[in-house]
């Protein structure tokens, strides 16, 4: 009995050992950064790893094509959080990930509350948030020394980090007569401008669809709506050239060259802004909370999970390279190499404060951090939103019109799909 016992485990190891773990991820810096930690993974484990990294735009796509509920290309995916309840169906719940032999389950203990929601739904984690992804305020504190007297001459109070929308507007009006733009927008029509409608809409205090365990209800209240497009309207005022047609790369391209004062960023797109070879802002840039609008300060979450399907081959592999990906060690490993750590205590940890001080942007961006509707049917709603935001505050059409078309072609999602 003792040698059988002995054979299985020598079986059970060489099977491990042989083992391919196929991952795919989105492209990005703290994506990057894991293929710096892959020789020291495969070398201990004995598991090569596959991965593969797409535009984090045609990521969900990829993902519906290779994986299904029978069939998957992949043992491990990434999933970003307003598309998990789509993805939901394919995944293997977190509780029942397998046992694995070298690296531990994480500590949920570790991870911020709000980032930990992000990987739940209907009240099952479907995967490992790996990612406390979550938009952060940058501004500008040379300019803010430059002119914070000449400002609290003619407004009664200091240039700072703007703590309303309201000081924002007023910062902006003011540093347009300097030269300086004082805020940059998103209005591609993709994925972040749905972010900033969730932004604006959030700080005025309404949301668009309320998803309960009773049902889904078109919530967005008219008034506030309106308020919140003609702000935004606005800011733009206020925006560089071709503000109609900013997305990341054009608002990190200007505010690197030193032309705007204050924005919103995802985390991965910050290490350009402090690298002295790409930015002439490097070391001169606050990372805060947004400022808040009449019913609060609202920061667009974007967690990442990762998740294995249902029908990956290699499970346990799988579960390992995540947990890796997950542990303390790693992270400060790959942390230098470009990795966003999902713990809170590294986020926190003041040995990268410096090098790294969008970490506590982070930190204090989550606990304002709001969601996007959490809904099977996302990708139809939220490109019913964009068109609709992006067409009044562009000035195709008025506020008044885009939300009642946002309403009622919200309604007509939830009834074509039967809720």
């Amino acid at each position: 009995m003792r040698k059988w016992l002995i054979c299985l485990a020598v079986l059970l190891t060489l099977t491990l050992m042989a083992a391919t773990v196929r991952v795919l991820l989105w492209d990005d810096a703290l994506t990057q950064a894991l293929r710096e930690g892959l020789p020291e993974f495969e070398k201990k484990t004995g598991i090569k790893v596959e991965l593969e990294l797409v535009p984090s735009g045609t990521l969900l796509q990829k993902t519906l094509i290779s994986v299904t509920a029978e069939r998957s290309d992949y043992d491990l995916i990434a999933v970003d959080e307003p598309n998990i309840p789509l993805v939901a169906p394919l995944l293997l719940p977190f509780a029942q990930w397998p046992e694995t032999k070298f690296y531990t389950r994480p500590s949920m203990a570790d991870i911020m509350p709000l980032a930990l929601e992000a990987g739940q739904w209907k009240g099952e984690f479907k995967g490992l948030p790996v990612n406390a992804n979550v938009y952060i305020w940058l501004t500008r504190k040379d300019i803010i020394e430059k002119y914070k007297d000449e400002f609290k001459k003619e407004y009664g109070y200091e240039m700072r980090v703007p703590k309303t929308l309201q000081e924002l507007l007023d910062m902006a009006k003011f540093l347009s007569k300097k030269g300086i733009y004082g805020w940059a927008p998103f209005t591609k029509p993709t994925e972040g401008a749905t972010c900033e409608a969730i932004w604006m809409f959030e700080s005025f205090g309404t949301k668009v669809l309320q998803v309960t365990d009773k049902g889904y209800n078109v919530v967005l209240d008219k008034q506030k709506a309106i308020e919140a497009i003609n702000f935004y309207r606005e800011l733009l005022k206020y925006a560089p050239p071709g503000a109609l047609d900013y997305g990341h790369a054009e608002r990190v391209a200007a505010f690197s060259r030193g032309e705007v004062f204050s924005m919103f960023n995802w985390p991965a797109l910050v290490p350009d802004i402090e690298n002295p070879e790409k930015s002439l802002v490097a070391g001169n840039v606050v990372y805060t909370e947004p400022p808040a609008g009449p019913a609060k300060a609202a920061a667009v979450r974007g967690c990442w999970i990762v998740a294995i399907p249902l029908a990956a081959k290699e499970k346990t592999a799988a579960a390992e390279f995540a947990y890796w990906w997950m542990s303390v060690e790693t992270g400060r490993k790959l942390i230098p190499k470009g990795l966003t750590p999902a713990r809170e205590s590294l986020l926190k940890d003041p040995a990268y404060s410096k090098e790294r001080p969008w970490f506590l942007g982070i930190y204090q961006s989550m606990k304002y951090a709001v969601e996007r509707p959490r809904f099977e049917r996302y990708p139809e709603v939220s490109q019913v939103i964009r068109n609709n935001w992006l067409d009044a505050v562009s000035g195709r059409v008025s506020p008044e019109v885009a939300v009642d078309r946002m309403v009622e072609e919200i309604n007509a999602v939830l009834k074509k799909y039967g809720y």
